[in-house]
């Protein structure tokens, strides 16, 4: 098993038995990923906003990548809910996931929304 590191912010903060922050220790399996996590946690799609595995942008509100990004043991998970917004100024030049790079090819520059 690995223990994966997760911090909840906003509402999803519910999730982890919190208010408002939620920190808690998810157990999984080796071979899981990014999305085997919000699986376990119980998180709507529609209710994730940023999501970010060891300070790397991997999901943004409104664009579901698809990519279940590899977790290993001791990593950190933040994810946001969709009503949480990252400041402006980190978006530029932030690190950022292969599979939201090909994301965002389709879908073009992020923004705080989308249709």
């Amino acid at each position: 098993m690995i223990k994966v590191n997760t911090n909840l912010y906003g509402s999803l903060a519910r999730f982890g038995g919190g208010k408002y922050v939620a920190q808690v220790d998810i157990e999984l399996s080796p071979d899981s990923g990014k999305a085997d996590l919000l699986r376990v946690l119980g998180i709507p799609e529609n209710e994730r906003g940023y999501l970010f595995i060891n300070a790397v942008l991997c999901e943004v509100p409104g664009i579901s990548t698809g990519a279940n990004e590899p977790l290993r043991d001791g990593d950190h998970v933040g994810i946001f809910s969709i009503d949480r917004l990252i400041p402006f100024q980190y978006r530029d030049g932030l690190p950022i996931s292969e599979g939201l790079k090909k994301a965002l090819q389709e879908h073009g520059a992020m923004h705080n929304f989308y249709s």
